[in-house]
């Protein structure tokens, strides 16, 4: 048996949230004439392929003197208008009368193309002028283009940079276009806002992220730094201290929401707020710093609110759902006609052999609004889990266990910043101020199942026991993008299972404890392999596995930790971050770890104790490159067994290890020994994450820019130089150069 809602019935019970704490109303309007009012604004079809199409966008508007219809331009009459959409676009419909003006948006979907032109980055210096404004210069990396433009009466550009009078805060647009269609993305030059930092004070927003995407009138999760170093830890009580004064989080130029220091995680603070109407939004923070007075603006993010789609179906749930037997669940929606789902509160959970079946599904308020620890869905089954196309909006945690021989496609789904399963300053859910997953999976289930294609902006992914799933995938479109607050991937005591083709950014500035990316603790027989692995205090724990042609970026305390027996570790780039206890973290005496052909870059950050730190175990250490480590002895040994030797030594300080060897066929050291690579990066990661989310950037494009980034030039002692045990045409470091070598893949597909 299954429970099928099909597309038969619309159930039309309004469903609303107050969400608690912190949640803002919209302001009540003045008197006098009524402003006009849009009844409706759509666009037929919504979603278009790779290359774009024809849509037509539909409203009805009453008491309007004047319609404008953007990025078309210039009024427009009538109900409906024709226009060619090349990327994916939102469009803007504003009413005006002498009462004012009212907008509605809608969000015209592109499928991207492999040969669509690649907007690496769009940066704008300074991104802060002071009031009245000044020049800011507009700065692009991109690919495959044959024409470039900037919105706001920039017009065309060429070359690689514009300067620009600015005089109001200014969201600019980016533009690239070949004959395969069109790429966007966007920079924000702030004006007259304070600078987001001043001797060692500064405020960040953490949630959302710029690009995300929410549905009328959406709920947002505000999460931000705001840090003194002024203020001591744990001052005046354990959990405090670091912080500012207070935090004011912004919408526009409009405060929805203010928390005291008091009320701070160290230097983190937090909260919901609701009703924002439909609209592009530059979401910020203001720090309000004393002893000495400071007050701090943070840069902006920018989000986009559109108008809920006319679903085809809409189900609200006035009572848990509960599966028993051969009973299962099924939602199945389709292009053009999704499904709405008001959880009302509600959960679906329960136990069976039923299928559980979400498909073009928008779900809302699932789950229990008071104690948002308790999952939304909480179903375990030896059948068929599907969750595809949809989004999940003010919910908590999706929990799913799978027994038997039960399959899973869990794709292309958009797991918003806005659910609100707790996220807050410890890494679990065992405290006071708990965090917790936006998805778990568990169960012994060996029916193949896939993890692809899914946006997550905030929580982490969670495989907990499990075997045979493949996370990630082949493709551009079946990388999973997770950025925002404890994001990650956690695969622990698993099997048989790759991760592969991911990007990860643990949006992390500290103060919350114990920041965590990809979590592979227990899981000796998982590949792990082409993901970018961004930012927290250890981007990656507990490889005992294979762990490959992986970029890891920007560390608080290690890249990685090499605590498990078995792991090899090999072909990765690691740069960037403070490394204060070590890059490579060897601990709890591992056996038989292999570290070989890795590029590790310092960047010169003083920071760094050492590149490896070995506290016990056995490890071999071969063909690797140690560059911009300004501190004598990258290898620091204090126990346990090392072999090493055919390492390449680039940096300011000598010895290459603390115990004073000399390995036979190592390069570098009292004789420097350059790698000549093509042009390292500056700073851990510097491409536009807009465009990961919005998916015109790729982790493909990301692993290729690197690869490019350090490449060893001709005369590179790096070249064919590694340990001849790595077979023909072996470098030293993550990439090659020379002869052809059958693992240098780093950046290839």
């Amino acid at each position: 048996m299954r429970l099928c809602i099909a597309l038969l019935v619309v159930v039309l019970i309004p469903a609303c949230w107050s969400g608690g704490n912190n949640v803002a109303s919209p302001p009540a309007s003045g008197g006098g004439a009524a402003l006009p009012e849009i009844l409706t604004f759509t666009s037929q079809p919504s979603s278009l392929p790779a290359g774009g199409g024809s849509v037509t966008l539909s409203w009805t508007a009453s008491g309007a003197d004047q319609i404008v219809l953007s990025p078309v331009g210039g009024p427009v009459t009538g109900s409906q208008l024709q226009t060619t959409v090349t990327s994916t676009t939102i469009f803007s419909l504003a009413a005006t009368n002498a009462a004012g003006t009212t907008t509605k948006n809608v969000v015209v979907t592109v499928a991207p193309s492999a040969n669509n032109p690649v907007i690496l980055s769009f940066t704008s210096t300074p991104s802060h002028l002071p009031a009245g404004g000044g020049t800011s210069t507009l700065q692009w990396q991109v690919l495959n283009a044959t024409s470039l433009s900037i919105d706001h009466g920039v017009g065309a550009v060429t070359g690689t940079s514009k300067s620009v009078a600015v005089t109001t805060t200014t969201t600019f647009t980016l533009t690239a276009t070949n004959n395969n269609g069109s790429s966007t993305t966007i920079t924000t030059v702030a004006v007259g806002d304070n600078a987001p930092s001043n001797g060692g004070r500064y405020v960040a927003m953490v949630a959302p992220s710029s690009g995300e995407l929410f549905i009328a009138p959406a709920t947002l999760r505000l999460v931000a730094a705001a840090h003194d170093p002024n203020i001591y830890t744990n001052v005046p009580s354990p959990g405090l201290g670091g912080n500012a004064s207070k935090a004011q989080f912004f919408v526009d130029d409009t405060m929805v929401l203010e928390v005291d220091g008091a009320n701070a995680e160290y230097w983190i603070f937090k909260g919901f707020v609701g009703g924002i109407a439909s609209g592009q939004h530059r979401v910020w923070v203001r720090g309000i710093y004393i002893n000495p007075a400071l007050v701090l603006d943070s840069p902006p993010v920018i989000v986009n609110v559109v108008d809920a789609p006319a679903y085809a179906q809409t189900v609200t749930l006035s009572a848990d759902v509960v599966l028993s037997g051969a009973t299962g669940f099924e939602l199945r929606g389709a292009p053009g006609q999704r499904i709405r789902l008001n959880g009302n509160g509600h959960k679906i959970s329960g136990s069976g052999s039923g299928a559980l079946t979400l498909q073009f599904v928008d779900a809302f308020d699932l789950g229990d609004r008071t104690n948002t620890g308790t999952p939304s869905i909480d179903v375990t089954t030896n059948g068929t889990v599907t969750i595809e196309d949809s989004a999940f909006d003010s919910s908590n945690t999706l929990r799913i266990s799978q027994t038997g021989s039960g399959a899973a496609s869990v794709r292309r789904n958009v797991f918003r910043s806005n659910m609100r399963m707790p996220i807050g300053q410890y890494p679990d859910s065992g405290n006071d101020k708990p965090s917790y997953p936006v998805v778990h999976f568990g169960g012994g289930s060996t029916g193949a199942k896939v993890f692809a294609g899914n946006m997550i902006g905030a929580g982490w992914a969670e495989f907990e026991g499990v075997t045979n799933w493949m996370v990630g995938g082949d493709t551009d479109q079946d990388s999973n993008v997770l950025i925002g607050p404890r994001v990650g991937i956690y695969v622990r005591n698993s099997s048989a299972t790759i991760v592969r083709r991911n990007f990860s950014h643990h949006v992390y500035f500290g103060g919350w404890s114990q920041g965590s990316n990809f979590e592979l603790g227990g899981s000796p027989t998982i590949t792990v392999e082409h993901n970018v692995v961004y930012g927290s205090s250890w981007p990656v724990r507990g490889v005992a596995c294979e762990f490959r042609y992986n970029l890891v970026l920007e560390a608080g305390h290690q890249w990685l930790w090499a605590d498990s027996s078995g792991g090899s570790i090999h072909h990765n780039v690691f740069a960037g971050g403070d490394e204060d206890v070590g890059g490579i973290y060897a601990l709890y005496d591992p056996q038989n770890v292999r570290i070989f052909n890795n590029t590790f870059d310092g960047q010169s950050r003083q920071s760094i104790s050492a590149i490896l730190k070995m506290t016990g175990g056995t490890v071999t250490l071969t063909s690797n490159l140690f560059l911009n480590d300004p501190h004598a002895a990258p290898v620091s040994i204090t126990g346990g067994t090392l072999t090493a030797d055919y390492n390449l030594f680039f940096n300011t300080q000598t010895p290459n290890y603390s115990d004073g060897r000399v390995p036979a066929h190592d390069r570098g050291g009292s004789i420097p020994a350059d790698p000549m690579l093509t042009s390292p990066a500056q700073v851990p990661f510097d491409l536009d994450e807009t465009g990961l989310w919005k998916r015109s950037l790729t982790v493909r494009d990301v692993l290729a820019r690197y690869r490019a980034r350090y490449t060893p030039k001709v005369g590179s002692a790096a070249i064919d130089a590694g340990d001849p045990a790595g077979g023909a045409g072996n470098d030293i470091g993550a990439v090659g150069a020379g002869d052809v070598n059958a693992l240098d893949k780093f950046g290839q597909f």
